[in-house]
């Protein structure tokens, strides 16, 4: 069983010598004028060889999509003085990407059972305040983006396409006096793991955690737009999607640029189908937020 015990270098060192370790870290912003930042910070270990890897991928509010690749700048994301983190990536195009994630809401491991023996994921950061900059190519002009963000980790011992996964529906909600996250994971053996939280702004900052029923309902199958509701502990929460952020193959050619890596990287995963939205959240009350969510479909 992977356990909470994963942060640890003397857990890693046990996973590698089992052949296989991919620790992977995602990390968003999203800013009140509809830009959503995303960075991918992951780690991979297999047969004695260490892979780093680090890319960033800037949604526009007018629907372009900027993807920078490159490496993590450290083995691991800097914890800040403050209780926030700090996530950085040297891109290939020469610049220096950050995150900042200041005043976090505490860290969320999902209750056991795990969603396999082989898969660990848990919430590092559910939500706060977020701060992203990158220089111009080396200039020292500086772009700066503020909002809210959200982070998790993923802990992989098998290549993802020998997991025996169906399909994987995620996301995170931020409103004004709540955050929501939700995961659900159905595999190919028919079973499903599904886990709600959500933390109350002001309040008690120990997640309530629902793992009954935890799916979203959707209106339309995948793919097509329609409204999803959560049922969160506090109230459901509907998602009224946007705009789409990126729909298709998930190791498409903006990702993987070199057709040698790009295929390295599907023998791995195997076939997959992404699509990501941003949407408006409401409430029962017509509270509105904001979330980032998606539906994933893996094999044929």
């Amino acid at each position: 069983m992977v356990s909470r015990a994963l942060g640890g270098t003397t857990a890693s060192r046990a996973l590698v010598r089992r052949g296989f370790l991919l620790r992977k870290l995602y990390a968003d912003l999203v800013g009140p004028d509809g830009d959503v930042v995303i960075a991918y910070l992951a780690w991979l270990r297999v047969a004695g060889v260490h892979i780093p890897y680090g890319a960033v991928e800037h949604y526009l509010p007018d629907g372009r999509r900027e993807v920078l690749r490159g490496r993590p700048i450290a083995g691991a994301p800097r914890r800040l003085p403050d209780g926030g983190m700090e996530y950085s990536i040297a891109t290939r195009d020469g610049r220096i990407f950050r995150l900042v994630h200041r005043a976090p809401t505490p860290t969320w491991h999902p209750a056991d059972p795990p969603i396999s023996s082989r898969v660990h994921w848990h919430v590092a950061v559910p939500s706060a305040r977020a701060e992203v900059s990158w220089d111009d190519k080396g200039s020292g002009a500086a772009t700066r983006l503020a909002g809210f963000g959200y982070s998790d980790w993923v802990w992989l011992r098998l290549p993802p396409r020998l997991l025996g996964l169906r399909r994987l529906q995620w996301g995170r909600v931020h409103l004004p006096d709540r955050t929501v996250v939700f995961n659900t994971v159905d595999r190919s053996n028919g079973a499903r793991w599904a886990r709600v939280a959500e933390w109350r702004v002001g309040g008690d900052p120990r997640p309530v955690e629902i793992f009954v029923d935890g799916a979203p309902r959707t209106d339309r199958p995948h793919g097509e737009p329609g409204a999803w509701t959560i049922p969160a502990p506090g109230g459901a929460v509907a998602l009224e999607p946007l705009r789409v952020l990126h729909e298709g193959e998930p190791l498409d050619t903006d990702r993987f640029p070199d057709m040698f890596e790009r295929w390295g990287s599907r023998v791995a995963n195997g076939r997959a189908d992404e699509i990501r939205w941003l949407s408006t959240a409401r409430d029962a009350a017509g509270t509105t937020g904001m979330a980032v969510h998606e539906s994933v479909r893996f094999g044929r």
